[in-house]
C-alpha cells in the first residue's frame, strides 16, 4: 500500500502595513547591531532630534518635494538615522556607511545630498537610476523611496513602499526573475523583487549578521569597514576573533577591535600590492 506524499506546508502570506515608528525602530535596531559589533563608530550614527525629527534645514525637503516624494515618505526620512562610515573629524566621516553586504546607506540630509546643485536644471526629470536613488529607469510613484545604494550590482537596495507597507529588496536573493508580474517589465520595475514585510526583511538581515553568516569587519589601514561574505579573504579570521572575544553573549568589543584591526590590515595588504613599481 502506497501512501501519498504530504505536500509541503505553504508559508502563510505576508501581512503588510505601514507603521512609521515600527519601521524606524527596525532600522535603528539594525544600525545598533553594527555599533555593538564594532562595525560602526557610535558617533558616526547621525540621529534625528526627538521627537520632531530632522528639520527642513537638515533634511533636504526641497529636493524631495521636487522629486515628487509624498509627505509620508518625507515624514519617514525625518525620523531615520543616517550613519556615516566614520566619526566626525575622521577621514571616513564624509563617506556612506556600509550597512549590509556591498550596501551603503542613502542619506537625504543636506550635508550629504544636494542634487539641486547639479549643472542640469532638469536634474529632477532624470530617472532614479541616474540619480543614484534606485535601479529604475521608469517613473517612481511618490510613496516609494530607497534607503540604500549598492556597489557593483551585488548589494541590496532597500526600496520602501509606504503605501503598501512593504519593502522590495533589489538584489539577487530577492528577484523574482521569470515569476515577476508583467508590470515589472512595463512600468513598475520594483515589482521584479519579492515584497516582504519590514519585520521579515530586517529580521533576516539581523540574523545573518548576528550569527556571523555575514561578518562585519572594522576599518583597517587603507580599508574601510566592510560586511564580508564567507568567500571574502578576511571573513574566516574576523569571524574567529568574534568568537574568541565572546560574541554574542559576552562580547569584549574593545579587545576584539585591538585584535581585529591589525589582523584585517595584514590579510588585506597581502591581497594588494601597494608598491609604486610598474
Amino acid at each position: 500500500m502506497f501512501r501519498r506524499k504530504k505536500k509541503p506546508a505553504r508559508e502563510p502570506p505576508e501581512v503588510f502595513g505601514y507603521d512609521r515608528d515600527a519601521l524606524v525602530e527596525l532600522v535603528k535596531r539594525h544600525y545598533q547591531l553594527l555599533v555593538d559589533m564594532g562595525h560602526l563608530h557610535p558617533e558616526a550614527v547621525q540621529g534625528p532630534p526627538e521627537p520632531a525629527g530632522w528639520s527642513n534645514a537638515e533634511l533636504n525637503v526641497d529636493a524631495l518635494q521636487t522629486l515628487g516624494r509624498s509627505e509620508t515618505v518625507i515624514d519617514l526620512l525625518r525620523h531615520l538615522p543616517y550613519p556615516r562610515a566614520g566619526p566626525p573629524g575622521s577621514d571616513a566621516a564624509d563617506d556612506d556607511a556600509m550597512v549590509y553586504y556591498e550596501t551603503m546607506v542613502r542619506s537625504y540630509l543636506r550635508n550629504k545630498w544636494q542634487p539641486e546643485q547639479d549643472e542640469d536644471p532638469n536634474w529632477h526629470q532624470l530617472p532614479f537610476a541616474m540619480l543614484g536613488l534606485g535601479p529604475f529607469d521608469k517613473p517612481v510613484p511618490p510613496h516609494i523611496i530607497s534607503l540604500t545604494h549598492e556597489e557593483a550590482e551585488v548589494g541590496v537596495i532597500w526600496v520602501i513602499d509606504t503605501e503598501r507597507g512593504c519593502v522590495y529588496p533589489q538584489g539577487d536573493d530577492y528577484y523574482l526573475y521569470d515569476d515577476a508580474p508583467p508590470e515589472a517589465e512595463e512600468d513598475k520595475p520594483w515589482l521584479g523583487a519579492k515584497a516582504l514585510s519590514f519585520k521579515t526583511f530586517f529580521d533576516k538581515m539581523h540574523d545573518e549578521i548576528s550569527s556571523l553568516k555575514l561578518v562585519p569587519a572594522p576599518a583597517a589601514g587603507n580599508f574601510g569597514a566592510a560586511i564580508c561574505a564567507p568567500k571574502d579573504a578576511e571573513a574566516k579570521a574576523i569571524k574567529s576573533l568574534y568568537r574568541e572575544y565572546g560574541w554574542p553573549s559576552a562580547f569584549r568589543k574593545e579587545e576584539f577591535l585591538r585584535a581585529a584591526v591589525p589582523a584585517r590590515a595584514a590579510i588585506m595588504n597581502d591581497q594588494y600590492d601597494w608598491s609604486d613599481e610598474d
